[in-house]
Parts: structure tokens; C-alpha cells; sequence
């Protein structure tokens, strides 16, 4: 706890002095529980990032393994770069309401032009940040529109072996449809690979409760009231492992199929949370929508009060449909 004072102090330091922060300076969130196994790997791809200008924030969740020994020393030796944040308000519970946490603490107490999420078992390729700083620019210009970068990710396993050059293919996923009707019913978002802008930050309001992942509602927000661009190339080593809280299961193979339909319950829990969040978004941005997406998600949130048959007649009219035949398949199976 005295550490983490210690480099609070000597970060405000630094603002003061104008050292440090600049408008091209990265905000990175880290949430952790009980990640000891693979933290430090990831820790260090960030100290190795050849984009140098970012500071990391990161919260754990009431870990029971050495994960807080871990972070204290890299905070102690990296003082005033890298930040525990220990604030006894704010909530967890979960990976989606630690990440919220982590950022609404970094808005309520500084002013970043952009920002990123870090899982803790993934290992970044040295230019993640650099390459998706590039393309945020290109198209960032003073009319402030909010932007979002998201990239393919390299498919691991446990020991970094590769499953998949790309996670786009392994899951079947075309990062080009980006519209409203499909984020809504299927994100293609991944939140570790994502970089926003302050334009965007600042339009954010994560509904925690109603939220089904984070990244989810940032990409849906993005959708609403900016522009989604996607770097076609892995920036990041996504690990599979027992203990992932999202994990990657190649589409379009029997043993998918096979998990789907044994798992039909989770299948149709997914599908309700997607409903659910829609119509939770809807609430929080329902006087700056446009029309046609105050329609679309008002047709998508009332799905639940239509019997099966109508539910299934409007996700078609609509295009309310997931990617690839497998998937919708099975959301008309289950919906």
C-alpha cells in the first residue's frame, strides 16, 4: 500500500513537471486475479513495447496466489510508470466490472488522449501499441470523431505454442462487418487487441450490471457514435488455457458443434445477455441515437416479449444474425 502511495506521489510529480504525459500518451488497464502463472511474461511484452509512451494502471481482484507479490515489485521498479491502484471504493467481482473499475478510476482522476485494455495471461508483440497508434491517426482529425482500433490476435496454447495464425479465421470471423445488427447479436471485438480515443472515452457509460462484456458495449458505442477500424495483422499472443475467462474454441468443427449442443443452456444465456445489454444500452443513449439505430435496438431488445416463432422471423428480417452458418444455426436453434 506504501508503494503504490509512494509512486501515486511520484507520478503527480511528474504531471507537474510536465515530464511524463503528453497528448500522445497511452493509458493501459490491467485486471488481474490470480494470474501469477503467465503475468509476469505479459508485464514484460509491455515494458518491451517499442511505442514507449504509456503508462499502466492495473487493479487486482482479490487474488490468492502471488499475483499481488508480482505486481508490487514491478511497480516498486517501475515506479511511477507503472500504477497498482488500490482505491477501497471502487468494486469488483468480475473481469468486466474490474476493467470498468480500472477506467472510470483513470477518468475520474486524469486526462489521457487514449486508452487500452491488457489481459493478464496474453503476450504483446513488440509494435502492438506502434501499429495501433498508426492507424488511429490516419484517420483522427480535429473533429474529435471517437475512434476504435482492433486487431487479429495469434491463437496459443498454454505454452505459446501457435493454434492459429489468425484469430479472425480460427473463429470464422469477418472484422469488415462492423454494423449495428451484427455487433449487436455477435461481437468481433476482442478487448485486449482494442486502442480508443478520449472522444470516445468520454461518451462511454458502461452499465455494469447490464453489461455482457465490456469490450462488447465499448464496441457497440463505437458503432453508434464513431467508427470501428480493424488492423488485419496479430498484434498479440492470445493464450488458451483452463482458467481463461474468454477463450477461443475454433468454429466450424465437430467438437465446436458438439460443445454448442451439449452447452445449449449457455447457448441461450449468451443469447439473452446480448438482448439484455441491448436494451440496457438503449436506455443510456436513447436521447443520441439516430433513428434507425434507436429502431434497430428497440427491435432487438423486445425480442423476449415475442413467442419463438416471431423471435426467430425477425432476427432473419432484420439480419439480427451471428457469422458463418454454424453459428446461426444455432442461434435459431436456441434464440
Amino acid at each position: 500500500m506504501e508503494n503504490s502511495k509512494n509512486c501515486l506521489n511520484k507520478k503527480h510529480s511528474l504531471i507537474r513537471d510536465n515530464m511524463i504525459v503528453n497528448d500522445n500518451m497511452v493509458a493501459i488497464c490491467l485486471a488481474t486475479y490470480n494470474g501469477a502463472s503467465f503475468l509476469k511474461e505479459q508485464l514484460d511484452s509491455i515494458l518491451k513495447q517499442s511505442y514507449k509512451n504509456w503508462m499502466l494502471f492495473i487493479r487486482d481482484d482479490g487474488s490468492q496466489d502471488q499475483t499481488i507479490d508480482i505486481l508490487r515489485s514491478y511497480e516498486q521498479r517501475y515506479c511511477g510508470r507503472i500504477i497498482l491502484v488500490t482505491d477501497p471504493s471502487l468494486s469488483g467481482g468480475s473481469s468486466k466490472k474490474n476493467f470498468a473499475a480500472i477506467l472510470s478510476w483513470v477518468k475520474q482522476n486524469y486526462d489521457f488522449r487514449y486508452f487500452m485494455f491488457a489481459d493478464q495471461d496474453d503476450v504483446w508483440l513488440e509494435t502492438k501499441i506502434e501499429k495501433s497508434m498508426q492507424l488511429l491517426k490516419e484517420y483522427e482529425t480535429s473533429s474529435v470523431l471517437p475512434l476504435l482500433v482492433h486487431t487479429d490476435l495469434k491463437v496459443v496454447d498454454q505454452e505459446l505454442n501457435v493454434l492459429g495464425d489468425s484469430f479472425f479465421q480460427y473463429r470464422a470471423l469477418n472484422p469488415d462487418v462492423k454494423d449495428l445488427r451484427h455487433l449487436l447479436i455477435q461481437n468481433n471485438v476482442t478487448g485486449c487487441t482494442m486502442l480508443w480515443n478520449k472522444a470516445l472515452n468520454d461518451i462511454l457509460n458502461i452499465q455494469e450490471e447490464a453489461v455482457a462484456m465490456h469490450d462488447w458495449w465499448i464496441a457497440l458505442t463505437a458503432c453508434c457514435f464513431g467508427k470501428i477500424l480493424c488492423l488485419k495483422e496479430p498484434t498479440i499472443l492470445y493464450r488458451q488455457h483452463g482458467s481463461n475467462v474468454v477463450g477461443a474454441t475454433r468454429v466450424n468443427t465437430l467438437r465446436f458443434i458438439l460443445k454448442r449442443l451439449s452447452g445449449r443452456n449457455h447457448v441461450r444465456k449468451t443469447l439473452w445477455l446480448a438482448v439484455e445489454q441491448a436494451g440496457a444500452f438503449l436506455n443510456c443513449y436513447s436521447e443520441e441515437l439516430n433513428s434507425e439505430n434507436h429502431r434497430i435496438l428497440r427491435a432487438f431488445s423486445e425480442l423476449y416479449t415475442h413467442n419463438k416463432i416471431v423471435r426467430i422471423a425477425t432476427v432473419c428480417k432484420e439480419s439480427f444474425l451471428k457469422q458463418g452458418l454454424v453459428q446461426i444455426i444455432g442461434e435459431l436453434l436456441f434464440i
